[in-house]
């Protein structure tokens, strides 16, 4: 089964404005390639238990020198959450002034005296990735967390702006996915590039995640899909996330899978000055913490199989231009809590 498919309605919104225990989020995140900056943009609403629903805009930009990261968010009554599954002047998603369509987003948050604001293009993908397998995503649809990746690898054009300072994108690339459901899964960690060193053309997505089913824990789930010369290295179906295996702590997740033919190795790493901590109300009325980086290290090795052994088929690094994140429910001590 192909882990794309192209219905055209993986962007619109599944709340219907009467449920609780749901939360629902769009976000970005792309990389600048002439200063190496990265920029994590989130549009979200949360109704959560014991709390009237409310919708929230979030903004961060992070300097890979460390003088200038940035991380605000704008929380907004749940009125001032536009018109769903509609276009509303082309948006699919509205929060006050700022918009999200299918080409375009907008927005401005503040924080500390200082202002961020984006007005960015980007070519929507023909097709969407789906993390999950089929049957699994099913299930994930209706009773828990649904993720998938409308755009995972596309160009962006146009600006974001730090107190008045411009950096322009000219086709930089980058993605946007879509994440809802009744809550957050006990732990996890994700990662994506799509701006290799030397210019490679790769596209790497990879999740890594633990539930519980009640009060028992479940196995983590490992699924990763690597794009590299003319190749698609899909490690998504249920046995394959099974058999992967992943390590992640804060600031590190290494991670292996395979399938009949390839095999793949690879570790996400930031050092801690170039994460960003956040809190989540996960939809239950518990907390969730989130350490962001989008200027993270990531390395991949890549084996084919061949007379019964791995062979080395090749390797890619990503220095300052991969996205990472890891997330539980109590907070990481190493890092201030930004948001």
């Amino acid at each position: 089964m192909s882990l794309f498919t192209a219905d055209g309605t993986e962007n619109r919104m599944r709340w219907d404005r009467r449920a609780r225990r749901w939360s629902e989020a769009w976000y970005t995140t792309l990389n600048h390639r002439d200063t190496g900056s990265g920029v994590w943009l989130r549009y979200t609403m949360t109704a959560a238990t014991g709390t009237e629903p409310y919708c929230e805009l979030w903004g961060f930009f992070f300097d890979p020198e460390g003088k200038r990261t940035f991380a605000g968010k704008h929380r907004f009554p749940i009125d001032q959450l536009g018109t769903p599954n509609g276009r509303d002047d082309g948006a699919l998603v509205r929060i006050g002034d700022a918009w999200l369509s299918e080409r375009h987003m907008e927005g401005r948050v503040s924080s500390d005296g200082k202002v961020f604001e984006w007005s960015l293009d980007f070519e929507p993908a023909p097709k969407v990735f789906q993390h999950l397998p089929q049957r699994l995503r099913r299930r994930a649809d209706k009773s828990a967390n649904a993720v998938c990746c409308p755009n995972l690898a596309v160009p962006f054009t146009g600006t974001v702006s730090l107190d008045g300072e411009l950096l322009a994108f000219d086709g930089d690339r980058g993605q946007q996915s879509h994440r809802w459901g009744r809550g957050n899964a006990e732990t996890w960690a994700w990662a994506h590039c799509s701006s290799f060193d030397g210019g490679e053309d790769a596209v790497f997505e990879g999740l890594a995640a633990r539930s519980s089913i009640g009060s028992i824990p479940a196995p983590t789930l490992t699924f990763l899909y690597l794009r590299h010369e003319e190749m698609e290295l899909s490690f998504n179906r249920l046995k394959w996330a099974l058999r992967a295996r992943s390590r992640y702590e804060m600031p590190t997740w290494a991670f292996t899978a395979h399938n009949d033919e390839w095999r793949i190795a690879g570790a996400g790493r930031s050092s801690i000055d170039r994460l960003i901590q956040v809190r989540y109300e996960d939809p239950d009325g518990t907390a969730r913490h989130c350490a962001n980086s989008e200027i993270a290290d990531l390395a991949i090795e890549i084996y084919r199989k061949s007379r019964g052994e791995w062979l080395h088929a090749g390797s890619l690094t990503a220095t300052r231009t991969a996205n990472l994140e890891f997330g539980r429910r109590s907070v990481y001590p190493e890092l201030p809590v930004s948001l």
